[in-house]
Parts: structure tokens; sequence; C-alpha cells
């Protein structure tokens, strides 16, 4: 196949906008650093079988974007291969989608939708995060794609088994990986009301779809199944999996408690941008395509609607749950989106959009450069990031402003595709590295081990991934038992005063009482908590626990 120029320049887009600062920054709080020393930890021991974190079973997630991270991190290192997942994988999803879009339509609208789904901004920021979502979604829109090249293109059953085994790895990777089977649904619905969809037949080959769903799962499951007989470590990982974590997770939630409403006021304004800036045009032309009996937006649509619909019902909701229906939204859309670019009203919208999200923006670093300097000066100090990323924004927004303001009203949407292709290179490869020591483990790792007498041994509590991935020798912590926050630290203090030359990075909050209240040597702010390194001159006394070594996990050093 041979591609056009437009194609070419579209890929080299994308490829830059996903991959802008690769390479330059480590893993960020809350989830990033989690992960990439499950894999690290993975790499070390061999086990792929199982995640554990710090040593202990971590079974919160299944392990297919943990395999994948590993392999990622073992041939290119922390940096950058702790994105290259999830790098490769808004790629293939771009790939999908304009691949289904000229066969459903034309190769134009193949190019918008690929165009659409790049403009959207959690699917970009997704693509450049090191998290599991973006894996997800393009096991999702694999799944989706060999659905619906069955449905509307078929019958196909080899892309019909296809998007079910695509579909049982999703699971393997976040659990609602089952998703895209849900197109089943509408699909039966036009078969009912006597729509004119391609008779698909098949018979007993329907039975393919479950041999296929249930095949990954079956060759990662049985083999623990059967480790579970004789090991209540398994068994109890296997359970917290398979129930705790998926069907509890979503009918009893213990966490992320939101509204009814929340995917619709607080997520899609901002996760769906810019295409639903264009949702009142595009509304009405959906609408038309149903009355015409089109059967592509009503399985589009209808498929957005029972994803909106499935993680509206459970009281638990995250605004990444959303992104599987991105790339169904550009599909939905692709048809629209040249005829709208040059619709005057549209390019106004998108002009307006880019002018005040630049202003927004450019005021906002404003005020604290030349208004309300003593919270600068607050924030640099605690961060020690200075006010170099404020001016950086600063002018990146106000170059924005102009390019809104310079660029004629007819060539609105180029303008608009340049301004976000733009301010994701500003954050990628300016915005980034300058607050990359703020937002990593980095800098507290780095003096922790400036400050250790030799090759001391180092014990943390209250401990965060982020330091552990920066350390170059073994660790010891005390979590790997159940214990309370305030056991553990008696735990720590009785292991502290072992031996002079052990050293315990703690948050200071977490000093009293074991500790003296200001004792040990102060590293900084990270992750809105101040370090300290401790030694055995800072026991208060108050602690008289003695050292357990079932209550101790040690960690072998992640890094030479």
């Amino acid at each position: 196949m041979r591609f056009s120029k437009n194609e070419i320049w579209l890929g080299a887009a994308a490829l830059l906008t996903l991959a802008a600062g690769l390479g330059l920054r480590d893993p960020w709080a809350p989830d990033e650093p989690r992960y990439a020393l499950i894999a690290a930890e993975m790499l070390q021991s061999g086990d792929w079988s199982v995640t554990r974190l710090g040593g202990v079973i971590y079974a919160q997630k299944p392990p297919v974007y943990f395999w994948l991270l590993a392999a990622a991190q073992g041939l290119a290192g922390l940096r950058p291969g702790f994105l290259l997942p999830s790098l490769l994988a808004g790629l293939g999803t771009l790939a999908l989608v304009w691949d289904l879009a000229r066969r459903l339509w034309s190769r134009e609208t193949a190019w918008w939708a690929a165009l659409g789904l790049l403009a959207c901004l959690q699917f970009t920021m997704q693509a450049r995060s090191a998290q599991i979502d973006a894996v997800l979604c393009f096991l999702t829109t694999l799944s989706l794609y060999g659905m619906l090249r069955h449905l509307l293109l078929g019958p196909d059953w080899r892309w019909f088994s296809l998007g079910c085994l695509a579909a049982g790895v999703g699971v393997m990777t976040k659990g609602v990986g089952f998703l895209p089977l849900l197109v089943l649904l509408p699909w039966a619905g036009m078969r009912w009301a006597g729509w004119n969809v391609p008779r698909l037949g098949g018979g007993s080959r329907w039975l393919l779809g479950p041999v296929f769903f249930f095949a990954p799962l079956a060759l990662w499951l049985v083999p623990l199944l059967l480790r579970a007989q004789g090991d209540p470590e398994i068994a109890g990982y296997l359970d917290n999996l398979l129930f705790r974590q998926t069907i509890t997770r979503y009918a009893d939630p213990w966490h992320h408690f939101q509204p009814f409403w929340y995917f619709f006021v607080e997520v899609i304004p901002w996760a769906w941008f810019p295409l639903v800036l264009l949702s009142p045009w595009l509304a009405a032309r959906w609408a038309r395509r149903w009355r015409d009996r089109d059967a592509s937006v009503v399985l589009l649509a209808g498929w957005i609607a029972l994803v909106l619909l499935f993680f509206t019902i459970s009281s638990a909701k995250r605004d990444v749950y959303l992104l599987p229906a991105a790339p169904a939204l550009a599909l939905l859309s692709a048809p629209h989106l040249a005829e709208l670019a040059a619709r005057l009203s549209c390019r106004r919208v998108l002009r307006a959009a880019a002018l005040l999200l630049s202003l927004v923006l450019a005021a906002g670093s404003a005020w604290l450069l030349f208004v309300d300097v003593e919270r600068l000066a607050e924030l640099s100090a605690r961060y020690e990031t200075g006010a170099a990323p404020l001016w950086t924004l600063f002018v990146a927004a106000l170059a924005g402003a102009v390019l809104a303001l310079a660029i004629p009203t007819r060539r609105a949407a180029p303008m608009f595709a340049v301004f976000l292709l733009l301010g994701w290179h500003v954050w990628g490869w300016s915005l980034q590295p300058q607050i990359n020591d703020a937002r990593s483990g980095g800098r507290i790792a780095a003096r922790t081990l400036d400050a250790m007498p030799g090759y001391a041994p180092l014990g943390v509590a209250h401990w965060r991934a982020q330091q552990i991935l920066h350390l170059d020798r073994p660790v010891v912590h005390f979590q790997g038992a159940g214990l309370t926050g305030e056991e553990e630290m008696e735990q720590a203090a009785a292991w502290l005063s072992m031996d002079g030359e052990r050293r315990l990075l703690v948050p200071a909050e977490h000093r009293q009482p074991c500790f003296h209240a200001s004792g040990g040597l102060r590293l900084g702010h990270a992750h809105r908590r101040e370090w300290v390194l401790l030694s055995s001159e800072d026991l208060s006394g108050a602690c008289t626990a003695k050292a357990d070594p079932a209550h101790r996990v040690r960690l072998p050093a992640l890094r030479p």
C-alpha cells in the first residue's frame, strides 16, 4: 500500500507528538513509579506469573501491562523504557482507527479519523504516560476493530475470533477489557428491528468467540490455580485479583466515589476536547445517519453509550475509564470532520478555543510571576524548580494566543492542529525536564545516597516507589506483614538501633514517637512530604518493641 503525502505527514506528526520528550523524565507519581518498580522486580526475580511490589504480592492489576513494561525496561532501561508500551500502544491505536475508517468509508475519512483521535486530549495524554490505560485502549480498539470488520464488512470469522482474543488479553490487562464485546448488543438490536445488515450465518462458528476469549485467560490462570493448591499466598492473590479488584470493586467500591453525572460534567468536556466542541454539529449529522439506518453509527454510538452506562452505574468512577471510547468517538465523527473544518461557525469555535486556552494559561502564569510573588517564592523553595517552568508556560501561552489571532479564520482548522502539536512539544521537550526533579524520586534518593556512610544498610518506612527506583543498594522495609503505620515505625526503630551505621529514610511527619521531633537530616520536599534521613542517634527511646525479622522485607538493588 502506498501512502499519500498527507498520510505520511500525519504519521510523522503522531510519532513526534507522542514521543516528544521521550527519555527526558523519570516515572512520576502516583502510578508510574509503582508500575515501573513492579516491572523491575519482575525482571530481577524472573517470576512473570505473579506481580510483586516491594517484595510483596501486588494483586490490584492483572499482569499483561507489567510483562510489556518489564520487557521494555529490560531492552531500553528505565529511561525511556517505562514509556515505550504506551507509546507503541498509542501508535497502534491510531493505525487501527485509520485502517478501519479507510475500509468503512475512504482514505480521506481515515485521515480525519486518525487526526481526530490524535487531537483528543485524554488519548494523547495517556499515550504519553506510563499507565495501563493506553495499552488497554489499544487492546479494546483491536477487539472493536475485529468485531466491526465482522459485523459491518463481514462475515469474517477470523477477525471475529481475533476480536474476542484481544478482549481476553484486555481482561488480563485490566478487568474491563471485555467491553468491546458489548457491541454485539446494538447489532442484535438492529437485527431484531429488521435493519439491512450483513447476514453472518455461521451457526456453531459463534462458539469461536468464547473459545478465543478464554484461551489467553486459561493459559495464565490454570498454572496459577495449580500453584494455589499448596500456596495460600497465591490463593489470596487470585482471590483478590479475580473477585475483590473486579466484581467487588465495581459493585461495592471503597474509593473513587463520584456522582452519576461525573463523566458528563467533569470528564467529557476536557477528555474529548476538541471533538466535544463540535458536538452540536456532529449530533445533528449522527441523528440523520441514524434515521437513514446507517449501521456504523448505530454500532459506534450504541457502544459508546453502553460504555458510559456501564461506568456510570458504579459509584466508583475515574476519568481514565472513558479512554477506550475515544477511538470509537473519532470513528463516529470522522465522516463529518472535513465538512465541519470548512464551516465558518466551526472555524470560529476552534479559533476561540485556542485563544481562550492560551489566555487562561498566560494569565495564570503571569499572576504568579508578576503579582503573587510571595506564593511563587514559596513554591520555588518547596519544589526547588525556580520560576523557569512558569516563564516557559507564559511565553508558550503568549505564542499560542498570537498564533490564534494571526492566522486567518479560513485556516482555523490547521491552526488548531499546529496549536495542539506545539503545545505537546513545549510540554515534552521543555516543561517536563524542568519539573522532573520535583515530580520524580531521583533528587531525594540522590541526597540519601550522598549522606550515607559508605555502603551502610538503608531502611525505608512509609516509602514511595519513586525513591526505591533510584537507589543503588539493597533496601529494607517493614510493610510485608500487614503492620499498622505505628507498628511499622516501631519495627523500623528497632532495626535502626541494632547498628549505628544504619540509616532510615522516612517522611518527617512520622518521626514521633519513636524519634525526636526535629531529628534527622532534612533532604527536601517531594510528593507532598518532607523527607528526613534518620540514624540511631535520633531515637527518642519511646518505642521499645523488639526487632522481628518476620516483619522485614529486603529488596535487592535495582540499579547498579
